[in-house]
């Protein structure tokens, strides 16, 4: 494939103009969704006007006859791990943007508020098997060998083995704070759905599935076309209008299948398409974790 079509500049300036929008001011967004409540218990103290009310011990403010809240020791130096799928399934796009382009700026965008804001970003491109792994380290110059890699062509492509990579990672994530996947899971089988269970029950996982329109309804085209299943390389011979709905049907019921998975698992999954603009429903996404107070927390 050619040069990446991204700007890591202009999307993160973008990302960070919806959190201020959303939360004011950067750090108020930072400290609430990747400081969480901190581990150590401080002390009480009397409850104010504009304090957390998930912070309030109810058992103490019934004691007392007031309303007190638990304040905690800031913690620091959280560790933010990204896996990146980078297989063959990723270089596709029917529009502007390919799958591969639109995980790469959400991930630039997530990484970058993390470094800028002192904590330690580790990552895994993986396509077929390791393509480029980095483990923990601050710094800006971290965020700048990340960005390298996702902007090198040369890494992308492959057969992608999403359940491997995860089963290969976790003797080496230790106490890590939070894992974003970032893929288009197509390729989820039993065996993959069991090890990303046993992994989010391990770590805070979050998922982000990048999808392609193409991934969900065929163009409307009035032509056979060759198509190639990129696990077993077989090509076929297709009318799409033949089979539209039928594969419509079948796609639907497989982002279903991952949306339950992630459920079942107790982590979130944002869906995104690569015709629409990811900046707002990331921005949404992260809000709505604070909102059900999905923390991340340092782990020891």
């Amino acid at each position: 494939m050619g040069k990446l079509n991204v700007d890591f500049l202009r999307t993160i300036a973008k990302f960070e103009a919806a959190m201020r929008k959303q939360f004011l001011i950067k750090s108020i967004f930072y400290k609430k969704m990747f400081r969480g409540k901190g581990l150590e218990f401080d002390y009480h103290r009397r409850y104010t006007e504009g304090d957390d009310a998930s912070l309030i011990d109810w058992k103490v403010s019934m004691r007392t006859q007031e309303l007190v809240i638990k304040r905690y020791l800031e913690e620091r130096d959280l560790k933010i791990f990204f896996i990146i799928d980078v297989g063959d399934n990723m270089v596709l796009g029917s529009g502007e943007h390919l799958k591969n382009e639109i995980a790469a700026e959400i991930t630039a965008c997530i990484a970058h508020l993390a470094i800028l804001s002192g904590d330690s970003i580790g990552f895994e491109l993986c396509g077929e098997g390791i393509k480029k792994r980095e483990m923990f380290s601050s710094g800006i110059k971290q965020f700048y060998i990340l960005e390298k890699h996702l902007k090198d062509s040369k890494i992308y492509g492959g057969k992608s083995n999403l359940g491997k990579t995860l089963e290969v990672l976790i003797p080496y994530l230790r106490n890590v704070s939070a894992v974003f996947i970032i893929s288009d899971f197509i390729n989820i089988d039993e065996k993959t759905s069991k090890i990303l269970k046993q992994f989010a029950s391990r770590y805070e996982t979050m998922g982000i599935m990048v999808k392609d329109p193409v991934d969900v309804e065929l163009p409307d085209l009035k032509r056979e076309v060759v198509i190639e299943d990129i696990s077993t390389e077989k090509q076929i011979l297709i009318n799409p209008s033949l089979i539209k709905h039928e594969y419509k049907r079948h796609a639907l019921q497989q982002k279903k299948e991952v949306e339950n998975l992630f459920k079942k698992s107790g982590a979130d999954l944002l869906t995104l398409y690569t015709n629409k603009d990811f900046i707002l429903p990331l921005t949404e996404f992260l809000k709505l974790r604070i909102k059900n107070k999905r923390f991340i927390i340092p782990r020891r």
